[in-house]
């Protein structure tokens, strides 16, 4: 193994490094003293290329590299520019440490399928692609920035592996993941890019991971994910890319112990993408936090919070499915469905927001069970427009409506929950517009309005539950036809059952602690088997007296008008009888 030594001195052997290239051997090294080299070589020999000095830009390259015939190059401090192609590896391995490419009009960096690139301390910018990867490629403490296309590509079968990097300010994306390529990028800082390629761009089947970066500062999105790829990220953090951090328009993405935070849209999954994201904080949007439209996704142990619109959105046949995740502080409904969509929620908190804590409607359904909602200020639980909700060991509290609203033929299934501490002027659970509610082994307590209302031709079982401590109806059934069986109504204001207009059974309840147990009115057609069964008895008598009262009352009136007009008329005809007498009288005096 022998030096070469290249340099543009007048008495120097080596003028150029082609020269130096002929008589090299593999094993060589090839030292290029400061200069610039206008020319393009092939590296078929396994040699040491290195710059004599500690500035790249001292030793500048016009020209292409190019390694072939499984050569394995090493390069170093060297400077590429002004070229069609930097470093062409075609075949074979180069080693680049310490070097700069700038102002190549094509690929600062190309790999193909059978070559291999281990990069480190290297400046790529101002280049139209900075690295187009199809082969292997290991980059490490690196800093791309400014190239015209994509800072770097992998595609076809390519492999990348890229660690503590910075990629910034560059014209399309800063990382482009494309056919079958897979990829892992750790410790890297990405942020400037403001295509509408996104500032990463992951299409086709490709594969790739994430940990520990940054990707923010974008004003055309974060993450772009298409087709059949898999993007995951770990331990990374999105912030300020507008309108959207992350956009799925189908894929994969896998998102764990990241933080989505201050932009307009934080994830929207559309075109059947599917998202799983765990141990992650997203907060801080002024749009919808996570959108899901005709797609899916799976959140444990996350938290969504500090939004001016909604937590979560679903529509259009979309699945989520929420695990021990709490959802707070937003300005529109913290978890919205519409048009099929469904939910499932386990071991989760909504709370603390400014409108609705879930809404369902135009035919959506939810299974919520273990978890708890409360201080909400609209509806805590919304279920509208033939939804269908089944709720188990749900607690809802200190709301400033109702704790649950079923309405527009809507149904709900509850056991084995909680309602209590609701606004002064709203029942805690509120059935109404022929919706029905099936309620078992749950209990409605402290509220000064109604526990539960049913109105307008609505109905439901309320079966085996506690229900005390409210001040107007416990039970308050209007124009609706409920089931209440074996439940336990106690301690509360007016009464325990108010039926008005109202239908339906009430079966072997249990009543204290009331001015009234039942009160009635109106058309009414309850059965009443247990305690209270004649309180329907007593009240059609109750009617029974009042209406022949009534009616008694009004044949004394006709009689008492009948006799004052017939002495009317008896007193205008003395009346008249009188004045003809004294005519009479007068007539006669006259005549006399």
């Amino acid at each position: 193994m022998k030096k070469i030594h290249v340099s543009r001195k007048l008495l120097s052997k080596y003028k150029t490094i082609r020269q130096a290239l002929l008589d090299a051997h593999d094993g060589d090294t090839i030292e290029i003293e400061p200069g610039l080299y206008h020319e393009s070589v092939q590296l078929s020999k396994s040699v040491t290329l290195i710059g004599l000095s500690d500035q790249p830009e001292d030793v500048r390259i016009a020209g292409r590299f190019k390694v072939t015939k499984n050569a394995s190059v090493h390069i170093k401090n060297l400077s590429f520019f002004n070229t069609d192609k930097g470093l062409l590896i075609e075949q074979g391995h180069a080693n680049v440490i310490h070097c700069q490419f700038h102002e190549i009009k094509k690929y600062a960096i190309q790999i193909k399928e059978q070559g291999h690139l281990s990069l480190t301390d290297a400046t790529i910018r101002h280049n139209t692609i900075g690295i187009h990867n199809r082969g292997r490629a290991r980059i490490e403490y690196c800093a791309l920035y400014a190239q015209q296309g994509s800072q770097v590509y992998t595609g076809s079968n390519g492999r990348l592996i890229m660690k503590h990097s910075h990629i910034y300010n560059g014209d399309t994306t800063a990382f482009y993941f494309d056919q079958n390529s897979r990829s892992y990028v750790e410790n890297c800082q990405i942020y400037g890019h403001h295509s509408e390629q996104r500032q990463i761009k992951a299409q086709e089947q490709s594969e790739a991971v994430l940990q520990d970066c940054q990707i923010y500062e974008s004003q055309s999105g974060g993450i772009l994910l298409q087709d059949q790829a898999k993007l995951t990220l770990r331990s990374s953090k999105l912030t300020e890319n507008t309108p959207t951090q992350i956009e799925g328009q189908g894929g994969e993405l896998f998102l764990k112990n990241s933080s989505i935070e201050r932009g307009q849209s934080g994830i929207s999954l559309n075109q059947r993408s599917k998202a799983e994201i765990e141990q992650c904080t997203i907060k801080d949007h002024s749009y919808d936090q996570i959108s899901v439209h005709e797609a899916s996704a799976y959140i444990f142990h996350c938290k969504i919070h500090a939004g001016e619109r909604a937590g979560i959105t679903q529509l259009a046949k979309s699945y989520v499915y929420i695990e021990a995740t709490d959802i707070f502080d937003h300005h529109m409904p913290q978890i919205a469905l519409s048009e099929d969509a469904r939910l499932s929620m386990n071991h989760s908190s909504v709370f603390e927001g400014s409108h609705y804590g879930v809404w369902l409607t135009e035919r959506s359904s939810a299974t919520i069970a273990h978890s708890r909602f409360f201080d909400n200020d609209l509806n805590q639980l919304m279920v509208a427009d033939f939804s269908e909700a089944t709720l188990d060991d749900v607690d809802v509290f200190d709301g400033r409506q109702s704790g649950l609203y079923i309405t527009d033929h809507s149904h709900v299934q509850l056991t084995n929950s909680s309602f209590y501490h609701h606004h002064d002027l709203y029942p805690q659970v509120y059935v109404l517009n022929q919706s029905s509610v099936t309620m078992k082994e749950t209990r409605i307590i402290d509220s000064y309005e109604s526990g539960i209302r049913f109105e307008n031709q609505s109905t439901g079982l309320i079966e085996h539950c506690q229900i005390n401590g409210h001040y107007e109806a416990q039970i308050d059934v209007r124009d609706s036809q409920p089931t209440i069986r074996e439940t336990f109504i106690q301690d509360g204001g007016t009464c325990a059952i108010r039926l008005l207009h109202a239908g339906g059974l009430i079966e072997n309840c249990f009543f204290t602690g009331h001015e009234h147990n039942i009160a009635i009115g109106g058309t009414c057609e309850t059965d009443i088997i247990g305690q209270e069964a004649d309180a329907l008895r007593q009240y059609e008598e109750a009617v029974s007296e009042t209406k022949e009262m009534e009616l008694g009352i009004s044949q004394q009136d006709i009689q008492q008008a009948l006799k004052k007009a017939q002495e009317e008329a008896d007193r205008e005809a003395r009346t008249a009888e009188i004045v003809g007498l004294v005519e009479q009288l007068e007539e006669r005096l006259g005549k006399k």
